[in-house]
């Protein structure tokens, strides 16, 4: 089955299985709590310019929504606490429907209305083309709501929410989930070609001298990762370095996309790692970790199992340390004429209470939240964890114009054999110039 319609198949499965749930989640919601509204509900103007956020008994008031990505059931219950505690707010949350598909377009559509100041207080970063956004002022800088704030303490979360995120000297966007780039090696594999590894890091090369003594020493396919098409879900923290420095014409990207072509690919998931269980499949190196808290077998992800090892941290070819999956965030509108009242209510999710925002694959932000979610961890491994998280130093803002832009070159190299590598940086390089300059 083809590259690209498989990708289209797997997106069109993920957005429709999550309106789904949306859908279903919604009346029971309405039923629940009347305070989360209907987003077919519209606000007039004379309505919107009456929200104060607060009102004269010193009562938070007003009206929110919010532009999801992330299913609505982890929004619902901090939703249901916030407007229980603050009766004078609704909240409404609007979501992608089934017939919606992650195309070029529909990124534009909802960029589009958040640059035009149309309807959203609050917005999930990862629906719209986040750098260019806040390179553009469309979203409020935190930093000066946050000092504004005398209940609201920095030294409460860990500090790699706040500097790797700034864009100019302004925090653009909050950081939710602060879950670092986790991976587990397959014991048997490295035992067959008779290797060992005990370091607490990984980075690309690293993973790939491994990878070619693997295969050699199995003299059969061996994939390289669990994901799709072997290592391209992890190769975009590679990719942005070269982006965003403006070398993918470099000799450097031209040897690492060699290394990249060197892998076999696959059109399935090859590990059952879920759940927070842990598996790899007989054929696969390594997996991306499936650790949550708070989990009864947590401690076994940090000291691994006789086929697998425990928690390595990756890292980039050039030493950086990322948000797994890019780091889930949110953003509020400048366009907003609630501000205050939505950072309220990011306020809320994000603190130690025990109704904030809470998923079990998300780790919190703040430091109390997340120590208890480690009740029940070994001393040594909510260390690691810790330490791990405040050594995350970039963050990696998902762009799918840019990946729609690439698509088609990257194909042409990997999948139909049609180009060279340095053909293919050359198409790269090209490509981005327009696209930054467009």
């Amino acid at each position: 089955m083809g590259k690209k319609f498989v990708m289209i198949m797997l997106l069109i499965s993920v957005i429709f299985l999550t309106a789904c749930g949306f859908k279903a989640l919604e009346g029971n919601i309405q039923a629940e709590d009347s305070s989360v509204k209907n987003v077919a509900e519209s606000r007039t103007d004379s309505e919107a310019e009456n929200e104060a956020g607060e009102s004269e008994s010193g009562e938070l008031t007003g009206e929110l929504t919010i532009l999801v990505w992330v299913p609505f059931d982890n929004w619902q219950y901090t939703i249901k606490a916030f407007t229980e505690e603050h009766p004078g707010v609704t909240i409404t949350v609007e979501m992608a429907m089934a017939d919606e598909l992650l195309t070029e377009e529909y990124m534009e559509k909802y960029t589009a209305r958040i640059m035009t100041g149309e309807g959203f207080d609050i917005v999930e970063s990862g629906l719209v083309n986040m750098e260019r956004c806040a390179g553009q002022g469309v979203f409020a800088n935190l930093y000066e709501l946050m000092d504004a704030d005398s209940e609201f303490h920095r030294e409460d979360y860990f500090s790699c929410i706040f500097e790797p995120v700034e864009t100019d000297g302004i925090l653009p966007a909050f950081i939710y989930n602060v879950n670092p780039v986790y991976v587990h090696l397959n014991k048997r594999l490295l035992k067959m070609a008779g290797l060992e590894y005990t370091k607490d890091t990984i980075s690309f090369r690293e993973l790939y001298e491994l990878y070619e003594k693997v295969r050699k020493a199995a003299g059969e396919r061996i994939f390289l990762t669990d994901g799709l098409y072997g290592y391209e879900g992890m190769s975009a923290y590679e990719d942005k370095y070269f982006v965003q420095n403006n070398l993918m014409d470099s000799k450097e990207y031209e040897e690492y996309l060699k290394m990249r072509h060197e892998l076999y690919y696959v059109s399935e998931i090859r590990s059952d790692i879920s759940y927070g269980t842990m598996k790899i499949a007989n054929d696969t190196l390594c997996c991306q970790t499936d650790l949550r808290l708070p989990n009864s077998n947590a401690n076994e992800f940090f000291e691994g199992t006789e086929d697998m090892t425990g928690v390595i941290l990756y890292e980039s070819m050039h030493g950086e340390r990322y948000f797994e999956a890019g780091g889930n965030c949110v953003s509020i509108s400048n366009f907003s004429p609630n501000k205050k009242l939505a950072w309220e209510f990011l306020k809320f999710a994000f603190s130690d209470r025990e109704d904030a925002f809470t998923f079990s694959a998300m780790y919190s932000p703040n430091k109390q939240k997340l120590e208890k979610a480690c009740e029940g961890l070994k001393p040594e491994y909510k260390e690691k964890l810790f330490r791990d998280i405040e050594a995350i130093n970039t963050v990696q803002y998902a762009d799918m114009n840019l990946h729609y832009n690439l698509e088609s070159i990257y194909e042409d190299y990997f999948v139909n054999n049609t180009i060279t590598a340095e053909e293919c940086c050359e198409k790269l390089a090209g490509r981005l110039y327009l696209y930054k300059n467009e």
